[in-house]
């Protein structure tokens, strides 16, 4: 019995250690471009320091798999050498380096998903392997986990890929019903899939969501934002909130997997997002679909499908994206607080990857 245990907490302290990695590396590679990459689109032209800014943190994001897995390895105490092992794996297996003709390219972030498998992998065959070898371990080791990591994440990707797919077409789904409806039931699916390794800006390219769906997913990034956010607040340091009011909170995906109670208020706060992507008329493209009000992509998006009075359209927006979820998400939480048992601040403490 006492092994049994052991084992569960062992196991346990592994599925932790990989989603605190991604919840801090998917933070270190999207936030450079989530802070300045709208802005800098403004400013960039003619000015040939800052497209170079802006190329730079384009490309960060490529390195995010690379990120992922240097952390994983950190979280389980592996030397340098083998952190950069894992990180290597992650890179190959996860999708970010496509391999074509004419030779190796990036290939976006690649999927979240099978790079959590390809970490997986690379940290348990690390944990088996090391000391084990001897002097030969500096010559075998570099060889077999990225080759055999990355190998099992190439020939898994097209299969995680169709998870995406999959969910995708349900979304596609959804814009066949009436106005209203759609917009609540995409808003709510992307509330709840915003702190999940799913892509929420590959399904929306996928299936090439637009108009009221894409304003839709838009305002689902929002109520997952505010839902943390208001869940956060009194729990982690400025840091972990600042780093939520600027729209990442992919970063929570921990913390949700832990405490899956979080769903209702995601739920509560998904269909309040519809309901204002519905009465306002908030539109966008597949490719403002997963923003939110990050780096104002999303209303920014919006103010340009809008007709009328702009001075109107502004308020309406500032209406739609900041004052009414940040005012329900506030209520949300504390009615949650109240009426669910095993609801609290607590369940969203943020656990910062040891130094």
């Amino acid at each position: 019995m006492s092994k049994s245990k052991t084992k569960n907490n062992s196991s346990k302290q592994f599925f932790s250690n990989i989603l605190q990695a991604v919840g801090a590396g998917v933070v270190i590679a999207l936030i450079p471009n989530a802070m300045l990459g709208e802005l800098l689109k403004f400013f960039k032209e003619d000015n040939q320091l800052l497209e170079s800014v802006y190329q730079l943190v384009v490309l960060i994001q490529s390195f995010m798999a690379f990120i992922i897995g240097v952390l994983a390895a950190h979280q389980f105490k592996f030397s340098g050498a083998g952190a950069t092992m894992v990180g290597v794996s992650a890179m190959l297996g996860s999708g970010a380096v496509k391999i074509t003709s004419n030779g190796f390219m990036l290939n976006g972030i690649g999927d979240i998903i099978n790079t959590i498998l390809v970490v997986m992998v690379a940290c348990f065959l690390y944990l088996i392997l090391q000391n084990k070898l001897g002097s030969l371990e500096m010559i075998i080791l570099p060889v077999v986990i990225p080759v055999v990591s990355g190998i099992i994440g190439i020939y898994t990707l097209g299969y995680v890929s169709n998870v995406t797919k999959g969910i995708g077409h349900l979304v596609s789904s959804f814009t066949e019903l009436n106005p209203m409806l759609m917009s609540i039931l995409i808003c709510v699916t992307y509330s709840l899939l915003m702190v999940t390794p799913i892509s929420v800006v590959a399904i929306a390219t996928a299936i090439g969501l637009s108009g009221l769906g894409s304003g839709a997913a838009n305002m689902g990034i929002v109520a997952a934002c505010v839902t943390f956010l208001f869940g956060s607040i009194r729990v982690n340091g400025a840091g972990v909130n600042l780093v939520l009011i600027i729209g990442a909170a992919k970063m929570m995906i921990p913390v949700y997997f832990k405490h899956l109670i979080i769903a209702v208020p995601l739920v509560i706060n998904g269909i309040i997002g519809g309901l204002i992507a519905y009465f306002i008329g908030i539109q966008g493209t597949p490719m403002s679909a997963g923003f939110g009000y990050t780096g104002l992509v999303g209303p920014i998006n919006a103010f340009n499908r809008m007709d009328g009075d702009p001075v109107i359209n502004i308020i309406l927006l500032i209406f739609g994206y900041l004052i009414i979820p940040f005012v329900a998400a506030f209520f949300v939480h504390e009615l949650c607080k109240k009426f669910i048992g095993n609801y609290s601040d607590d369940i969203y403490r943020f656990e910062i990857p040891k130094q």
